[in-house]
């Protein structure tokens, strides 16, 4: 197989720059894309993290899976991509910073799968008349995802809030991976499937358009400090051994949870005003080193108070019975921000 023009030989790692465009500053935008071919023949599968810029800890799953295997040891193909927005990466932002666009967001990565207009567009379709985030997309869709088999796409929060769930696309062998992977929460989003059959796409939800089962692994968030995220690495790097043992790439035993928690209906609780928060949960409760906090409905999670007046404004409370999956540290809140989400029992079940 050819990779961006370069023949991949059995039992070698390759470590390869994918050209997107030459920048104002001068620098060359380039998507790094690292290849490790086995002994024999076997399954490719895709690696992906820094999709969003901001969830950038999912960097050093890829580098443990990249540098402790051995190509000698494997069936089949890796094609791991650590970094898939430099740009974003570099700023630390969930999109693309400074996009050429003022009035319509094409800046956001992961909804603009596979970076071409397939449809008229402000009555153009010309190849050209693209974003710089979907040129970036195009090269990944075209270079690296439809040579995959299976992918998994890294995904997390932003600085201060923790999430942990596993979704997946809308098939039993995407399902299978997700239980495979043993992250332990499964999310069943109800309209998984509205963005597939939309003109873009999420990365998932491109390969699940080409027929290339995919899972997203949300693990973890940012600035928790080195303990909490070296067990949300261990976390993702278990789970990507335990798909590569199932796609049989290499021998080993799968470690699964004894059961896990599969839900469809999952409230966000949200700030009605700004404040400060003094939340009483904390990130490991999102099941990170212990087991997930369970919550009653209308137990209080956190409370508000307002940071000028310094008057209580509003508690917080679980709005049903279930897993909490989502989970922001005490701190400044704007109005409507996210807080926590919480996987209903109510409709959800255990799985083994």
């Amino acid at each position: 197989m050819k990779i961006y023009g370069k023949e991949i030989e059995n039992c070698d790692k390759y470590f390869i720059r994918l050209k997107v465009a030459e920048l104002l500053n001068g620098c060359e935008l380039t998507i790094p894309l690292h290849v490790i071919k086995g002994k024999k023949e076997g399954p490719v599968l895709g690696l992906f993290a820094a999709v969003h810029g901001a969830e950038y800890y999912h960097n050093r799953i890829i580098r443990r899976i990249v540098n402790e295997t051995d190509p000698e040891e494997i069936n089949g193909m890796i094609l791991a991509v650590p970094v898939a927005n430099p740009l974003a990466f570099s700023h630390r932002s969930r999109n693309t910073p400074n996009p050429p666009e003022t009035s319509v967001d094409f800046a956001n990565l992961n909804r603009v799968f596979p970076g071409k207009r397939l449809v008229p567009l402000f009555g153009s379709i010309e190849p050209t008349d693209v974003s710089l985030t979907m040129k970036m997309a195009a090269i990944i869709a075209d270079e690296v995802i439809q040579k995959c088999n299976y992918v998994i796409d890294f995904h997390g929060n932003f600085q201060g809030i923790a999430q942990k769930k596993m979704l997946y696309n809308n098939t039993k062998e995407s399902f299978e991976l997700a239980r495979i992977f043993g992250l332990g929460i499964i999310h069943d989003t109800i309209s998984a499937s509205d963005a597939v059959r939309s003109q873009y796409s999420g990365l998932t939800g491109y390969a699940e358009k080409i027929g290339i089962p995919g899972i997203c692994p949300e693990i973890g968030g940012c600035g928790f400090g080195e303990s909490f995220e070296k067990k949300c690495e261990g976390m993702g790097v278990q789970g990507i051994r335990n798909v590569m043992i199932h796609l049989k790439m290499f021998e080993g035993e799968i470690k699964l949870p004894n059961k896990q928690f599969y839900y469809r209906n999952c409230p966000h609780i949200r700030a009605i005003y700004g404040g400060y928060l003094e939340s009483k949960m904390e990130p490991e409760g999102i099941g990170v080193g212990k087991p997930t906090r369970e919550v009653k409905k209308g137990e209080v999670l956190g409370k508000f108070y307002n940071p000028y007046t310094f008057k209580e404004v509003e508690q917080l409370k679980a709005p049903v019975d279930g897993l909490l999956n989502y989970i922001r540290i005490s701190g400044i809140v704007d109005v409507q921000n996210e807080i926590y989400a919480v996987a209903d029992f109510n409709g959800s079940k255990w799985i083994e």
